[in-house]
Order: C-alpha cells, then sequence, then structure tokens
C-alpha cells in the first residue's frame, strides 16, 4: 500500500522529521542566556522560583537525566514540543483531516514563535504543551463531565500554571466564553481539585515573601505611556506567525465557531490580544507574552484551508517560503562562522573564555546580571554569583546559597557597572569592568529597617534618624569591607541621588541579632520630591548598593525654611 493511503504513518514519519531536526538544532546550538538561568534552577528543585513557576526547572532537569551540554538542556523540550502537536491533533474533529496531513504540518511550520519553542527552554514551552492538554481536556469535559474528565480538566489547569503564570488568562477567557461554566458544580470542582495541585506552589510563595507576585506585580513599577509600545505589540503579533500572517488571521476570522468550545478559542486569541494591548499603557511588550493564540490559530485555521482552496494555495506558498527562511535561520542559529549576523548564542563564545583567562579561572561575582553569571558557570564549570543592586533586580540568586557558597574565595567583581574598574573582556557592545577581592565576604541578605513616618529630611542639611539593623545570619558580621549608603530613589525606581550615611554607634553584631543604629547624613537639595522614597543601602567592596533597605517616603523640610 502506498505511503499515502496510510495516513497514520504520513503522521508519525512528520513528527519524526520534526523531532530529529529538533534534537539536532538542541545539539548544535550554544544556549540563550535566559536558558542556562533556567538551568541553574534545575540544580535545586523546588515549587516555585523567583520569576516563574517551577516546570521549566522540571525540563531541564529530566533533561540532564540523559543527556549532557545543551542537549542536556532541552531534550525534553524535543519531547514536549512534540506531544504539543499530537494533541493539537487530537482537539481537531475535523472528518477529513487525515486527508491533509500534510497541510496540518506545513500550518505548524507556517507559525515562526512555534518553530523556536520546538528546542529552547523556556517556561513558555511546557506552558505550549499544557495550554494544549487544557483544551483538549476542556473539550472532552464538554462532551461528557464524567469524573475522569473532571479530574483531567483540574490537573491540566494546576499544569499551566505550574508552567508560566498566563495560564491563568488561559481559565479566564474560557469562563468569558461559557458563563454557563460559573452554575456547573463538576466545573467549580475541577478548579478546586486543579486549586488543591497548586497549593504547594502558593505556599512557597508564602514562605519566601512571595517573591514572584512582588516581583511582576510591584517592582517592576509602572513606565509612561509611549505610542511604540503599543505599535510594538502589534509588531509582535505579526511577528509571532510570520509571513503566512495574512492567511492565518484571515482563516481564523472568516472560520464559523458556532459551538461553545470554538467560541473559546476565539476569545483566548482576542482576549490575549486585548489583554496585552492595555499592558502597554504601563510596559514594553514581548513577543512570547501572546504565544499562546498559536494554539487556537491552529486549530480554526486548519479547518479553514482544509475547506478552501484558494486560501491553501496561499498557504502552500507562503508556509513553503516562511519554512525555507526559518531553515536558513536555524543553520545560522547553530554555526556562528556562515551567520551574516552575531546571534544571542554566538556572543558568549566572544568573552566567556577570554574572561576565564583574564579571572584566571577564579569564582566570579558578577553585579547585577543573572544572565553573565548562569552562561558563564554553564560553559566553564566555575562558582558564579549574581550580586543584585538597586540599578538591576533580584534574582534566583537572591534566594538560594549562591552568596554563601562563594565566602572566603579568592574571587573577581565583573559588571557593566564597575565603571571604574579596568576592563576585562567586550561583550557585544558592552565592557566588562572588574577587578580581585581577596577572602570575599558579604552578608547581602540583613535588613536596615526604617519605621514608615519616622523619617523627616531637611534637605541640604544634616540629618539624624535611626534604623533597625537585623542579622538574618547564623554568624557574626563585621562591617570591615561594608559602606553604608542613603539612596533616594524616583519614579520607576530610578536612583536620584546616593549619600555616605555615618553610623554613630557601630558595633559587630552577633548571630541572628538585631541593633538599632544611630545615623547622621548630609541630605541633597532634589529638583522633585514628590514620591521620593530613601532606604540604606549596604555597598560591599564597592560593587554598588544592595537590597538591604526598606523604602520608605520620608516628610522633606526646604533648608531655608529651618534658619
Amino acid at each position: 500500500m502506498k505511503l499515502k493511503q496510510k495516513p497514520l504513518i504520513q503522521f508519525i514519519l512528520f513528527l519524526l522529521f520534526f523531532f530529529v531536526l529538533n534534537i539536532l538544532q538542541s545539539t548544535y546550538t550554544a544556549l540563550f542566556e535566559d536558558e542556562a538561568y533556567y538551568w541553574v534552577w534545575s540544580k535545586k528543585l523546588a515549587f516555585g522560583y523567583f520569576d516563574h513557576p517551577p516546570l521549566v526547572a522540571v525540563w531541564v532537569k529530566i533533561s540532564s537525566l540523559f543527556f549532557e551540554g545543551e542537549l542536556g538542556v532541552r531534550f525534553f523540550s524535543t519531547i514536549s514540543f512534540t506531544l504539543t502537536l499530537v494533541f493539537i491533533w487530537l482537539i481537531i474533529d475535523i472528518k477529513d483531516k487525515w486527508r491533509f496531513v500534510w497541510l496540518y504540518f506545513l500550518l505548524v511550520v507556517s507559525l515562526a514563535l512555534l518553530q523556536v519553542f520546538g528546542f529552547v527552554t523556556t517556561p513558555d514551552t511546557p506552558l505550549f504543551l499544557f495550554v494544549t492538554v487544557f483544551l483538549f481536556a476542556y473539550k472532552r469535559f464538554l462532551q461528557d463531565d464524567h469524573w475522569k474528565n473532571l479530574l483531567f480538566l483540574g490537573f491540566s489547569m494546576a499544569a499551566m500554571l505550574y508552567s508560566k503564570y498566563h495560564g491563568i488568562l488561559v481559565i479566564l477567557f474560557i469562563i468569558m466564553s461559557n458563563i454557563s461554566l460559573l452554575r456547573n458544580k463538576k466545573f467549580w470542582l475541577a478548579s478546586l481539585f486543579g486549586f488543591l495541585l497548586f497549593l504547594p506552589h502558593l505556599y512557597w510563595q508564602y514562605a519566601n515573601d512571595f517573591p514572584s507576585f512582588v516581583y511582576h506585580l510591584k517592582e517592576r513599577g509602572k513606565k509612561p505611556y509611549r505610542i511604540d509600545n503599543t505599535l510594538m505589540h502589534f509588531v509582535n503579533i505579526i511577528a509571532i506567525v510570520g509571513i503566512t500572517f495574512p492567511v492565518i488571521f484571515n482563516a481564523f476570522y472568516k472560520q464559523k465557531k458556532a459551538s461553545v468550545f470554538y467560541r473559546s478559542l476565539n476569545f483566548i486569541v482576542y482576549g490575549f490580544i486585548v489583554f496585552f494591548f492595555f499592558s502597554t499603557f504601563t510596559s514594553r511588550p514581548q513577543a512570547q507574552w501572546t504565544g499562546v493564540i498559536l494554539i487556537p490559530l491552529i486549530i480554526v485555521s486548519f479547518t479553514y484551508f482544509i475547506q478552501h482552496e484558494k486560501a491553501r494555495k496561499w498557504l502552500i506558498i507562503l508556509g513553503s517560503i516562511q519554512f525555507g527562511i526559518l531553515l536558513i535561520a536555524r543553520i545560522f542559529l547553530a554555526n556562528e562562522n556562515i551567520s551574516p549576523i552575531m546571534l544571542e548564542p554566538h556572543i558568549g563564545k566572544t568573552w566567556i573564555p577570554l574572561l576565564k583567562e583574564k579571572t584566571e579561572s577564579k569564582p566570579i561575582v558578577f553585579v547585577n546580571s543573572y544572565r553573565n553569571a548562569s552562561l558563564y558557570s554553564f560553559y566553564t564549570g566555575i562558582k558564579s554569583h549574581s550580586y543584585s543592586v538597586l540599578k538591576g533586580r533580584n534574582s534566583q540568586f537572591d534566594l538560594l546559597d549562591f552568596e554563601e557558597r562563594m565566602q572566603g574565595e579568592n574571587v573577581y567583581g565583573v559588571s557593566k557597572l564597575l565603571v571604574n574598574n579596568p576592563v576585562l573582556v567586550k561583550k557585544n557592545k558592552t565592557f566588562l569592568n572588574g577587578s580581585a577581592i581577596q577572602n570575599y565576604t558579604t552578608f547581602q541578605k540583613v535588613k536596615c529597617i526604617i519605621k514608615e513616618g519616622d523619617l523627616i529630611i531637611t534637605e541640604g542639611k544634616e540629618n539624624n534618624f535611626k534604623f533597625t539593623f537585623i542579622n538574618t545570619y547564623n554568624k557574626n558580621i563585621n562591617f570591615e569591607h561594608v559602606k553604608f549608603i542613603g539612596v533616594f530613589q524616583g519614579f520607576k525606581n530610578k536612583i536620584l541621588a546616593k549619600v555616605p550615611i555615618q553610623i554613630n554607634n557601630l558595633s559587630d553584631l552577633n548571630a541572628y541579632e538585631n541593633k538599632v543604629f544611630e545615623a547622621t547624613f548630609r541630605a541633597p537639595v532634589l529638583e522633585k520630591n514628590k514620591n521620593v522614597s530613601f532606604r540604606v543601602a549596604l555597598e560591599f567592596y564597592d560593587l554598588l548598593e544592595g537590597y538591604q533597605g526598606n523604602k520608605v517616603y520620608p516628610r522633606f523640610v526646604m533648608g531655608s525654611t529651618s534658619n
């Protein structure tokens, strides 16, 4: 029997082709910086991490059980992508689909972003899989709300949320598309089951003072509106699809969606577009934020292409061109020697070996760069740490024992921010500066707490205040290599001014000891003091100011009025 008369064999062969292609890509393409960061997570599995839920770390951990190197980070992502394609196929219920197996895979390669997550390991990788699993479970639940389908639906809800918090939007838009679910007791039971499965992550957030929620909802802050952010949102929607954008969105728009299930796909696509449109008013959009819409686009548009020959011809033309473009891009990613431009996976090879040589293979404390610290550690095997400072952001390095592992070591402090230090290497268009530090000793996780409402500042004058210094460590600490800095911050935590703080009763602290320090500093005259905050920060070895102090909003008194 001819191959075309065996559509199941065709389907398996296409799956195998993409699986092998992604395995090769995973093996011969250097890691993206964020992938190295998730590799760091996988070294200590937990129910949560600073930036995202834990499944991406699980993906890396599973991969590392089978392989080393890049494939040891990405192997399970290739499995995950393959399963995603299987579940999408199972969701599609048009009778003629088995006659168009080839068209299904052409449609898949016609979606640019989907190809990236065929091998790259990020939180979106498990998210794509479990959004597909959720839609499959939801469709079965609509057909039969038997307890098995109920539990399956609840499991898929939890799995989406364990992948990425964007999963809550998928659930929300499903409910909006079918309000009757709120009157369905079995849907509530499914949701309760999913909530119970998700409880370990919520407890992890609670035990660690909700770092992910604080970062995403508060610390990122709001940015002034810029029209280019909104325009970029729509550019991203086109970019995640590629040159087939017109025919695929036209097919999605024209295909009838009469059933409850297909109406939910409509809500997911437009819901994500509208939701992240409004987010552009306060933040800069990223292409992967709306990547989930690719799944309903495939499900709906595939049916339209089967039924409309003219549209199918355009998909064949544009899809074939796009597959060729993406294939060339894949080759460029894997081989920097033939790539006309330097891509992110190529950059590490230009600075990591040289930095290792310049720092004599010593451990490195990267200031404000969890990406550099992760990538350097992956490719050298040398201990590294990312020290978070106010000019940057916190990361997973602040939650685990990276600082502890560096204590007493002879290290190098390295960062593009250390402009007063010698240049060590050039990374792309920036320079990494740094210098050696003997017997590295820090306690960056201590707390300097000013009581809210207690701080009154006279501009241009000496100011006295008190704060509680909390030693959170099980060791005694001294202040031999530490400076106390007062930091004034404005909108979006922008640093407006820094002043040295003199501690009048400074003394060593015992393990877990708390002490009220009496402090003095001379306040600058700020051009704008509306919504200006102040905090105490520690600066170790001139590595810039950290996050030790709480942020308070003082009452300002003009210096001239105090005379």
